[in-house]
């Protein structure tokens, strides 16, 4: 019984690995998996472009952390299509103004949502808050404070919580659901103008955000 249960953990272990090396040498579309009864994860999960519709590449490919998968997928061209946990797509190739861009699979989204937010919510319940209110955002800042972060409605859809940190220096979104097990991760630098401005700050925000996902939607399936 015992080696049952030993075997059983090492090859979730195995399937649930992911590293850099274990990516194919060449791919077009990257598969972020869809998770077993067992915790075993296999292909058949939401997919990504790696290459543009002009055949450019997209994603720094060092940083993709590809999953021991067998029997991978292959697209039209016969090329594997490996599953992924985490991709960055060069800011660079996205036409938008970004540090970083990355997609990552999450075991519980909500939780890793909320978790995200936490911060934000506890700087709401401060005595020396200033908030800043509209139709679609709400932020929030310490008096004092050069930082400010504001919640906004995703262009994802759906209700869970997104928030945007920033400083004077850098936007940071955290956790923006993108798929049902998916989260983007993204930073850029604020305008200056926008800094000295909370409801300017929010308008960019949002703007920034619907770029991401401008340019993400069309590279799924």
């Amino acid at each position: 019984m015992r080696t049952i249960i030993f075997t059983s953990l090492l090859l979730i272990f195995m399937n649930s690995q992911a590293r850099a090396g274990d990516c194919p040498g060449f791919y077009r579309f990257v598969d972020f998996g869809l998770e077993a009864a067992d915790g075993t994860i296999h292909r058949g999960g939401p997919t990504y472009r790696a290459e543009g519709f002009d055949g450019q590449a997209l994603l720094i490919r060092d940083l993709t952390l590809c999953r021991q998968v067998r029997d991978l997928s292959v697209d039209g061209r016969g090329n594997p299509v490996p599953v992924v946990a985490s991709v960055n797509y060069d800011p660079e190739k996205t036409g938008i103004d970004l540090k970083v861009l990355r997609l990552e699979t999450v075991s519980d989204i909500v939780a890793e949502t909320e978790r995200a937010a936490a911060e934000h919510r506890s700087r709401l319940e401060q005595d020396d808050r200033v908030v800043t209110t509209g139709a679609t955002y709400l932020c929030a800042g310490l008096s004092g404070a050069g930082d400010l972060s504001c919640q906004l409605v995703s262009p994802f859809g759906g209700n869970l919580a997104l928030v945007v940190y920033c400083t004077r220096v850098e936007c940071r979104v955290p956790a923006l659901a993108v798929k049902a097990n998916i989260i983007a991760q993204a930073a850029w630098v604020p305008s200056e103008a926008a800094v000295k401005n909370p409801a300017a700050l929010a308008s960019e925000i949002a703007e920034r955000l619907g770029q991401i996902h401008g340019f993400l939607d069309p590279l799924s399936a």
